[in-house]
């Protein structure tokens, strides 16, 4: 079935940024649509005013047309843990059938879906417990099974491992030309499924343009990036001489052991951690910070050769889900708790210029992440843990984190950063770190 959206303006409450669509826009039957836009240009609020959020969800003025022409869609929001609301997997997996009325024996028929998201095994499992990898996966399996006539997924491949983006992929292409689909996704893979683009500018204004146009678009701001000088972080001293060193250190919880891990890192070098969905990547990042204790084995923070007494105290950690980060009513007020007396400049580098007066949990969540990642900037700490620092950035702000964990090296920082875009392991990497058969496998990086 066919979509139309008519002209309509929207602007937010209480700030300046809204969204124009001045021409319609046509949505054929079965299409694929591309939302594209730089990180933080408002691609989301369009998609959940597609969706039909607004005036429930969504805070703000709508003139001209209701843009709600995807209100039946099935909807993956761009944070899994904020869509998920039952206890076990299956139960949430079989929710939406049960709201459509569906029978006992074709719900039992769309259990393959769990399998093909390496879930067949965890229909009792607790919700709670479910990586951010893991939730998306049971959502993109409970949302696929009910075989809507639009799809509405807003970053669905931003969690998964490669292998997995692959596979979901796979099936998103044996469903072209069957269901129609809106998707926001910064990964290139949509880029071979995309009949059309719809461009939200930075400025708010959408517009419609070709796959081809958006991608030369981003070889064009690419190669400006790639010879540009990059934003200059703070220059105090840190500590030299550092290293991590783990023995034998058995990473879980609860007395449920998940891998084993024995490893050094040194001041200057950056590690990537690598694993399945649900292996135990963030469960390790929190044993290191302090915030779960290992099962076994031990864990040092040593300054040429002495073991600091409180290794925690010497990490920076960059939590995977953003909004964990902040305290206060605005981002200038954040960034004061830092040491930044004169937050403009700073946040003009990465790419908020006028956000120092906003509440942080009002920005994308791409500018949330690019926001976090300052921390680790001003807080002079020799070890920084950066989960999934990428997530929900486009190829150009992606460039431009690559170019700021280049420089935490250079400044003598070791870093560990969780990721599952090959682009910056092979950019960052001195050693990779694979999580695989409960040990933790050291090799060689690229850099």
């Amino acid at each position: 079935m066919s979509q139309t959206i008519a002209p309509f303006s929207f602007q937010f409450s209480r700030s300046a940024a809204g969204l124009l669509l001045e021409q319609t826009l046509h949505a054929p039957a079965n299409h694929v649509i591309w939302l594209v836009g730089n990180s933080g240009s408002g691609k989301s609020t369009f998609l959940n005013l597609l969706k039909g959020f607004f005036p429930e969800f969504i805070a703000g003025t709508l003139t001209g047309a209701q843009p709600n022409a995807f209100e039946g869609a099935a909807y993956i929001a761009q944070n899994p843990l904020s869509q998920i609301i039952h206890e076990r997997v299956g139960e949430e997996f079989f929710f939406p059938m049960e709201n459509a009325h569906w029978s006992q024996a074709a719900m039992l028929a769309a259990r393959h879906w769990l399998a093909d998201f390496g879930l067949a095994d965890d229909e009792f499992a607790p919700t709670a417990i479910l990586s951010h990898g893991l939730s998306q996966r049971l959502l993109l399996a409970s949302m696929l099974a009910v075989e809507p006539q639009w799809l509405a997924f807003d970053e669905p491949s931003a969690f998964l491992n490669p292998a997995m983006r692959d596979a979901f992929y796979a099936h998103l292409a044996a469903l072209k030309g069957k269901v129609g689909m809106v998707l926001i996704d910064h990964h290139p893979h949509v880029a071979a499924l995309a009949d059309i683009c719809w461009h939200v500018a930075d400025d708010g204004v959408i517009t419609s343009m070709s796959v081809a146009q958006w991608q030369a678009r981003q070889a064009d701001d690419l190669r400006v990036q790639a010879v540009a000088s990059p934003y200059t972080i703070a220059q105090q001293a840190i500590p030299q001489g550092v290293s991590l060193q783990l023995d034998s250190l058995q990473i879980g919880y609860r007395n449920r052991r998940l891998f084993t891990a024995t490893a050094c890192l040194n001041s200057g070098e950056c590690a990537v951690l690598l694993g399945e969905n649900g292996t135990g990547k963030s469960t390790f990042f929190n044993t290191l910070a302090g915030t779960l204790k290992p099962l076994s084995g031990q864990l040092s923070l040593c300054l040429n050769g002495a073991p600091l007494k409180k290794p925690a105290n010497q990490m920076a950690y960059v939590f995977q889900h953003p909004d964990s980060h902040f305290y206060f009513d605005t981002v200038a007020e954040e960034l004061a708790q830092l040491g930044v007396a004169e937050p403009q400049s700073v946040l003009t580098h990465i790419g908020l210029p006028d956000a120092a007066h906003r509440s942080p949990h009002q920005l994308s969540e791409g500018q949330k992440r690019r926001l976090t990642l300052l921390y680790p900037c001003f807080q002079q700490r020799p070890l920084i843990l950066l989960d999934e620092p990428t997530f929900g950035q486009d190829a150009l702000n992606t460039l431009k984190i690559i170019q700021l964990i280049v420089q935490l090296k250079q400044r003598g920082h070791a870093l560990i950063v969780i990721t599952h875009d090959v682009t910056v392991q092979d950019a960052i990497a001195n050693q990779i770190w694979q999580i695989d058969n409960g040990q933790l496998h050291v090799m060689d990086g690229s850099v």
